[in-house]
């Protein structure tokens, strides 16, 4: 078969193929390196000079193509194998418009096949789970191309190899893992766009999916709306172009009996909440719709007295009418019953409470009055000024998650200020990126390099985690369309609605667990190596080019961040090598270390 216009390549991980820009396909082999509990990736480029079909899975393929009504066009068929290492894994990586208009790579799609325009390149991304009983060695492996028209034996095309190298380190797992990434969940909306009745069993074989894809990025914290619209569907109600229903509904269905009491059904909550916690998704438990409900000209304050708008929907069986609670005595009695429920369970110390960016400081101050008087011993985790919080103590914030502009800005005003709120805080503190700042972020115009970076940011700053709004906020079709809101595109999600009810991956959750990886390597050297703190201080440098958070660009983030590879490369050697070393008694062999960064 000629290969004279057949063009493949290896990249990086954190490569993303972007449409325009001309790939390279000069790197034929591939070496990647990787801890036990880890994971070894890498993406691969193709290019044809003929429209081909690639193919991910090994049967006949015919494609409806009007250019070819007998089928006669290429398909190129990729297998990837590595012996010692099972489950090498390959997806196409979809690409998607972003706000410039120009379309990028992100969903991985781990089965079927795509048609090529000629000249067109593909992304193809490799992934090697390796378990924590992996041996520790080099592996060798290889993806191979075979081509094919209609009826013809396929021929080998191209054999890419590969090697992996795993460090005699493991990562550590469930309760061991120190990163506290906290993504919330938005259950309705994937029963909505799954088409399944709300918090039915079918809808729980979906979050089964779900939650397990979302701890394996590391995620530890359960998310559940308690109340309904708590957010007010963001507001979607306006914004038609492109359209979106990001309404969220309480979880906890309520009736009214003849006699005028009312009765809670927790039964979805608590299957909820033992499903994160098989999955290790209920460290902490956050709960929305309580306190500071957002408000809009359409969906305001409903209740007669009660000083936050809180929405609550019932069933009246007086009559079989659906009706809201408008009473404060009602409101309270509700909030007290599902207190006493989680307390009886013994979930109440690990709920927290969290007001969402407050804009009315006075009606949180009485919201959460109220919410003491009938649920005592709930736990806060705020995400508002620190200027309040220090000036407030009787608001016992013990969870604080400022976004990072928050702790720019009054860093700024006055030096030292977040720590001190934060050393009055018991719980994690955490930082957070939604829609703004564009740098650092998780967007799908995001350099893959900062989805690494997270982690990273979080070790500088001191912190014990990082927090992201949003994992399944869709549009109608993110893979078509992902700009929900106007937000940017990425902002809203971090995986994709797959047709099966499974989520798809994205490059983004990689490079956002790549990043956790680094992290959790970081506090293994500070807890076992001779000087650790210093270790990774030294290591962290050349990724910081300019130290002082208050002098960040937050909309270029080249000024201050590395994007080269080598940095987040050679950051992770050096945790590796000095964990090595400390475990040997052995010192640490700077030839070694520059070997595992190349």
């Amino acid at each position: 078969m000629d290969k004279t216009n057949f063009f493949c390549g290896w990249q990086h991980e954190s490569y993303r193929l972007v449409w325009g820009q001309e790939p390279s396909f000069e790197r034929k082999k591939m070496e990647m390196r990787c801890c036990r509990n880890d994971f070894a990736a890498a993406s691969l480029v193709i290019r044809h000079e003929e429209r081909i079909v690639v193919q991910l899975e090994n049967h006949a393929e015919f494609y409806p193509q009007w250019n070819y009504p007998w089928g006669d066009f290429l398909v190129i068929r990729t297998e990837a194998d590595c012996p010692g290492l099972p489950g090498a894994s390959l997806s196409r990586v979809q690409m998607h418009p972003d706000d410039d208009l120009v379309h990028k790579g992100d969903a991985l799609f781990d089965w079927g096949s795509e048609i090529v325009s000629p000249w067109t390149p593909i992304q193809l991304f490799l992934c090697l789970n390796v378990g924590g009983d992996a041996a520790p060695g080099r592996y060798d492996g290889a993806v191979r191309l075979y081509a094919h028209r209609m009826f013809e034996d396929e021929e080998l095309l191209e054999t890419l190899p590969f090697t992996v190298e795993v460090a005699d380190v493991a990562l550590p797992s469930g309760k061991a893992r120190k990163f506290h990434l906290v993504i919330w969940q938005h259950l309705s909306n994937i029963a909505r766009h799954h088409q399944v009745p709300l918090f039915s069993d079918r809808h729980f074989r979906l979050l089964e999916d779900y939650t397990r894809a979302l701890s394996e990025m590391g995620n530890v914290a359960a998310t559940v709306a308690v109340g309904d619209i708590p957010w007010a569907g963001q507001a979607c109600c306006r914004k038609q172009d492109p359209p979106s229903d990001l309404f969220e509904y309480n979880i906890v269905r309520i009736t009214r009996d003849r006699e005028g009491v009312f009765r809670y059904d927790y039964s979805a909550l608590r299957r909820y909440l033992e499903l994160c916690q098989r999955y290790d998704m209920a460290r902490e438990i956050h709960l929305f719709g309580l306190v500071h409900n957002w408000t809009t000209a359409e969906y305001g304050n409903i209740t007669e007295d009660y000083p936050d708008p809180i929405r609550l929907r019932y069933l009246d069986e007086a009559d079989g009418c659906a009706k809201f609670m408008r009473k404060a005595a009602d409101i309270k009695d509700y909030i007290s019953s599902l207190y006493s429920w989680l307390k009886e369970e013994g979930w109440l110390p690990r709920c927290y409470v969290a007001p969402d960016e407050p804009t009315d400081m006075e009606a949180l101050e009485k919201s959460m009055r109220v919410l003491r008087e009938a649920a005592p011993d709930f736990r806060i985790q705020a995400d508002y000024d620190p200027f309040f919080i220090q000036s407030h103590p009787e608001m016992r914030v013990t969870s604080y998650v400022p976004e990072i502009l928050t702790i720019a800005e009054n860093e700024a005003k006055e030096p030292g200020i977040i720590r001190r709120v934060m050393e009055r805080c018991e719980g994690k503190k955490l930082w957070y990126t939604c829609c703004w700042p564009m740098t650092p972020n998780t967007f799908l115009g995001s350099p893959l390099l900062e989805g690494r970076l997270i982690a990273l940011v979080t070790e500088w700053l001191g912190l014990d985690g990082f927090l992201r709004w949003a994992y399944t906020c869709w549009p109608v079709d993110p893979v078509k369309d992902g700009k929900a809101m106007g937000w940017p595109v990425g902002d809203a999600f971090f995986v994709y609605p797959g047709r099966g009810g499974q989520p798809v991956l994205s490059l983004r959750c990689f490079a956002l667990k790549r990043g956790i990886g680094d992290y959790e390597l970081m506090q293994m050297v500070k807890a076992e190596c001779p000087g650790g703190e210093q270790i990774v201080r030294e290591a962290l440098q050349p990724l910081f080019r300019q130290p002082d958070i208050t002098r960040w660009d937050w909309s270029a983030g080249s000024s201050q961040f590395s994007y080269d590879v080598a940095d987040y490369e050679g950051l992770r050697a050096r945790m590796v090598n000095a964990l090595l070393a400390a475990r040997s008694g052995k010192p640490k062999s700077m030839e070694r270390e520059e070997a595992y960064a190349e």
